[in-house]
């Protein structure tokens, strides 16, 4: 089989990622190699977002340079903002660059054939009845690999146009969910994150699945035997109303879980989710939680998604916000000022708030958040040992000579770095901290 290279360039959230890292093995098998300038390349591949119109437009952006950069090689775009191609188009320019092939997010499984396959040119995914896509890997770029379950959403949200990129909810079985963890831990990653659009809507298209919390105590029972103490999941995101008695209770129960939370939580004002179409959780909902899980894990990592500047809000619904961060054991977060998406519900609604005042109240909420996560830093040096997974080298990467610091992050999710010419290898490594930097934390490895 003659080799042909590809180059890949990807978009957005932690599925994109995996799922460029799957079709990256299925065109190795077949005889693809990948390089890294796409001058060289004859298949390029532009794996796109659409959560912004910002993505949107450096997908757009991509489009255009790859196609100078590359002019004879076979141009792909796919992905979330293939779907809205017509968008892509520049303004009175007829001559707009084309892509050789637009394959959207539910047709991006054809590529798995192989970026030549005729029959992706006039996909028939919409005859057949929707079915969980057969993304799978065996490997990954980084040292710590997404693990996928879950694809799609049903809920529209009034701000996201996931649902019409993304289609309905899919989810994958238990049992491949599983494989593809043991494959992962044997190659040599020591945490895993586990990934879905959605995870509240796992098990909704199959009963029989059951829901995220009994896949996650699958997941544990079938690997913890073997693998507890040398390797570790995370999970990327939950929401507040999954974080009822059985979701605390799942959590306190898994011998491989990180004591650690990201929280789509998005605001605290119950007339702000209300607008947001959100309203089927409280901000309370997360406090309790996390006061039960604080009795179990003493030390525990608390991330979220904050949108500030959301039409309609008003000085008292940002008070209740500031109140809320500072009342929570948050260690970090992720702040955004509202951004207009063309195509949902939100870009339609009246009250929109100036650009500078979005900005002004995201700036204020992440000033309250800076406090909490440098209290949550500087308390985690009174903790005599952490177990650190480095960022790389990632299995099967030869290791580099150890000229600069090593990252990576504990199990709380908060960076580490390593001194120079130190050798983490492949497993959780046990370390303890030194001192916080505005990096994170300086750590030095345990005695045996």
């Amino acid at each position: 089989m003659q080799a042909w290279k590809f180059f890949f360039i990807t978009f957005g959230c932690k599925v994109n990622q995996y799922e460029t890292q799957s079709l990256r093995e299925a065109w190795q098998a077949r005889g693809g190699v990948e390089c890294d300038d796409p001058a060289q390349a004859d298949v390029v591949c532009v794996n796109s977002c659409a959560i912004t119109a910002r993505g949107e437009r450096d997908a757009r952006n991509a489009v255009f340079r790859l196609r100078r950069a590359a002019p004879a090689a076979r141009l792909i775009l796919t992905g979330c903002a293939a779907r809205l191609f017509e968008d892509f188009r520049r303004h009175g320019h007829e001559d707009c660059v084309q892509p050789d092939l637009v394959l959207p997010q539910g047709d991006k499984r054809l590529l798995l054939a192989g970026p030549w396959t005729e029959e992706a040119r006039a996909p028939a995914e919409e005859t057949r009845a929707p079915s969980y896509p057969p993304f799978a890997i065996s490997g990954f770029r980084r040292a710590r690999p997404v693990l996928k379950v879950q694809d799609g959403c049903q809920h529209r949200c009034t701000y996201c146009i996931v649902p019409l990129t993304r289609g309905r909810c899919l989810s994958r079985p238990p049992e491949d969910v599983i494989a593809e963890a043991r494959r992962l831990l044997l190659a040599g990653h020591a945490e895993i994150m586990i990934s879905g659009i959605n995870l509240r809507q796992y098990g909704r298209d199959h009963a029989a699945f059951g829901d995220f919390w009994s896949l996650l105590r699958r997941l544990d029972a079938a690997l913890a035997p073997e693998f507890a103490g040398r390797g570790r999941f995370r999970i990327s995101s939950l929401e507040p109303s999954q974080l009822d008695d059985e979701g605390v209770e799942t959590l306190m129960s898994c011998r491989m879980l990180c004591p650690q939370l990201h929280i789509s939580l998005q605001h605290a004002s119950q007339p702000v989710l209300r607008r947001m179409g959100r309203g089927h959780y409280t901000a309370a909902m997360l406090q309790r939680a996390v006061e039960r899980l604080r009795a179990h894990w003493p030390v525990m990592g608390l991330g979220a998604d904050i949108i500030a500047g959301f039409p309609g809000e008003r000085e008292e619904d940002v008070a209740c916000l500031l109140d809320f961060v500072r009342e929570t054991p948050f260690s970090c977060a992720h702040v955004f000022p509202y951004s207009r998406r063309p195509g949902t519900a939100a870009d339609r609604f009246d009250g929109h708030l100036p650009q500078q005042v979005k900005q002004e109240r995201a700036a204020r909420v992440r000033a309250a958040v800076e406090e909490r996560r440098q209290a949550f830093w500087q308390a985690q040096l009174a903790l005599p040992r952490m177990l650190l997974a480095a960022d790389s080298p990632a299995p099967g990467q030869a290791p580099a000579r150890r000229r600069k610091a090593v990252k990576g992050v504990n199990e709380f999710y908060v960076p580490c770095i390593l001194p120079a010419g130190a050798h983490p290898g492949r497993d959780l490594l046990a370390v303890r901290p030194l001192s916080v930097t505005d990096k994170g934390l300086l750590v030095e490895p345990l005695a045996d």
